[in-house]
């Protein structure tokens, strides 16, 4: 054992180094989550109300190095998700990593039950992954609405699927941003390889989901802290991976 001690600020090429994707010749999964110290995923409904001003950092800085976003319908609607941007300062950098100028926003659902109204669903940096079995009535209304629709599996929306469609498009820096049984479904699926999550200085009480809800591997993934950064208002930033790589595709 070891006691952590608070190191000097970290720079903003710092932070930049320290949370860009690791070099891969296949694609990259890292979560991006938020959890209270007593295990709740959400404040008030809103994994938002857990975060602060360098969660937010943090957050935005990733986002503007992934090749693409990936998140519950349900909880871009309840989080209030806009298509994806990008700050201006950070275009360049993206352009010379051969990256497009935003990153690609992929919302699953497999019952499609997504507002019409919700205006985020006709940008063209907006794709829908669901399976083909989804109801033949919200596929229409939704495409009708502007959406744009990728099945990814049968009667659920297959992770690996996902995954496989999205290296097909060259995207191999993938940040999943739950919620939490989508990302249960990542895990399970044993395709997770990172882990970057913020410890918020917050006790919540109640009944909220923990940051993975939902379906379990076959197994415990044992994972390791890369780095831990904290700041005076007590908010702990932490980046895990893989303990073992993960296994090569299948070439059945």
């Amino acid at each position: 054992m070891f006691l952590m001690q608070k190191a000097t600020d970290v720079t903003a090429d710092q932070l930049t180094r320290a949370y860009a994707f690791p070099p891969s010749d296949r694609p990259v999964i890292r979560a991006n989550m938020i959890a209270s110290i007593d295990g709740a995923a959400t404040a008030d409904g809103k994994s938002g109300a857990l975060g602060g001003p360098d969660d937010h950092r943090i957050f935005h800085l990733q986002r503007s190095l992934a090749d693409v976003i990936v998140v519950g319908a349900q909880t871009a609607v309840n989080e209030g998700y806009h298509p994806p941007t990008v700050a201006t300062d950070d275009t360049a950098a993206r352009s010379a990593r051969g990256q497009s100028r935003v990153p690609l926003l992929v919302l699953v659902s497999r019952s499609l039950t997504i507002p019409a109204e919700y205006t985020t669903l006709t940008d063209p940096a907006v794709v829908v992954a669901t399976c083909t079995n989804a109801p033949a009535a919200a596929r229409t209304r939704l495409v009708d609405a502007g959406a744009t629709l990728l099945d990814c599996g049968d009667d659920d929306v297959d992770p690996r699927r996902l995954l496989d469609q999205l290296a097909e498009r060259g995207l191999t820096r993938i940040l999943c941003e739950g919620g939490p049984r989508f990302l249960a479904a990542v895990a399970a699926a044993d395709l997770l390889d990172e882990l970057a999550l913020t410890v918020s200085p917050i006790l919540t009480g109640g009944a909220a989901p923990r940051i993975s809800h939902g379906a379990e591997p076959d197994g415990p993934n044992r994972m390791r802290l890369r780095h831990q950064l904290a700041n005076d208002d007590g908010f702990q930033f932490q980046l895990w991976e893989r303990a073992v790589p993960r296994p090569p595709a299948s070439t059945d």
